[in-house]
């Protein structure tokens, strides 16, 4: 299974090398990754969703198996943040960094270079679930701090701006237009489909490199001591580790999936993706816990390269 896994993160190394020691404009990266996110990842999730049968988007132990296992991990990382004596604010980021991975830019096109196109659709909503409730949560958190120590604004307004953050981002757009398109029965125009097709099929090698390329720009020098590491460690484990266990606990023990069934297969997968650079926007908008989001980024995807091999083996049994 290795074999699979090694081409995947060997696109991830190329474009890391090529972004540590090759000079090129500044914001052509950003070009590439808006490329990503805008179209051609968009377009993935938006023709696999359409083409789907509604029946098939309605799986509900898969939702609650993939928040089950967001939720523990979340609350985790809170209370990872509180024993360091970080506020609530600035622990909601620790709590993003143990449950938010890379589930568009990596866990798509793992998913569906393994698994096939059958694994599109769940890994398409299980994108949308491990984006909206986290992103949500961490603005509102950070929302209500800031508005209770300037004692204005409202919660409605705060509760407000996280909901255009989140249903604006094109990856949610994309699905949410695909659902309708399915629940609809709409038929999509031949040229319609094989343009967007031939979008998507650039999409996992571009996001891969994508991804790679903005793990260069990342600085994390100032935060590799023994001490700092130790504390990221459990957020890293959480992460990698405890999040796709407690996922695949919800959906075998309480709702009795198995592993001939691609959603339960999906959802563990996309659980057990490292660190997603989001959380690296995030601390640098709110300028708390920046390097060490950087470590823990880096430090994730070494780890997940043997342990979603691992994973693999098992899940293709």
């Amino acid at each position: 299974m290795f074999s699979i896994v090694f081409p995947i993160f060997m696109v991830i190394f190329i474009g890391y090398v090529f972004g540590r020691f090759r000079s090129f404009p500044i914001g052509s990266d950003k070009l590439l990754n808006d490329y990503v996110l805008y179209i051609s990842l968009p377009a993935l999730l938006f023709i696999a969703v359409a083409n789907a049968d509604p029946v098939e988007l309605l799986q509900w132990e898969f939702v609650f198996a993939t928040l089950g296992g967001i939720a523990v991990a979340y609350l985790l990382g809170v209370i990872l943040g509180s024993l360091r004596q970080f506020s609530h604010t600035q622990s909601s980021l620790v709590g993003m960094a143990a449950c938010y991975g890379t589930t568009g830019y990596m866990g798509v096109p793992i998913a569906v270079s393994v698994f096939g196109e059958q694994a599109a659709v769940p890994a398409a909503i299980a994108t949308i679930l491990h984006n909206i409730p986290v992103i949500m949560t961490v603005i509102i958190t950070h929302d209500i701090a800031a508005k209770a120590s300037q004692d204005n604004g409202s919660l409605l307004d705060s509760l407000v701006g996280a909901v255009k953050t989140t249903f604006l981002n094109p990856l949610t757009l994309a699905v949410i237009a695909g659902g309708a398109v399915s629940f609809l029965s709409l038929a999509i125009p031949p040229m319609i489909q094989s343009f967007t097709t031939f979008l998507a099929g650039a999409s996992g090698p571009t996001a891969l490199f994508a991804l790679g390329l903005g793990l260069a720009k990342l600085e994390s020098k100032d935060s590799t001591s023994l001490r700092n590491i130790a504390f990221l460690s459990p957020i890293i484990i959480t992460k990698v580790l405890v999040q796709p266990s407690v996922t695949f606990a919800i959906g075998y023990f309480i709702f009795g999936l198995t592993l001939d069934n691609i959603w339960f297969i999906v959802a563990v997968l996309m659980s057990a993706q490292p660190i997603g650079a989001g959380v690296y926007v995030f601390a640098n908008k709110y300028n708390f816990f920046k390097d060490e989001v950087a470590v823990s980024i880096t430090i994730s995807l070494i780890i997940t390269v043997m342990s979603l091999s691992f994973l693999l083996e098992y899940l293709k049994t």
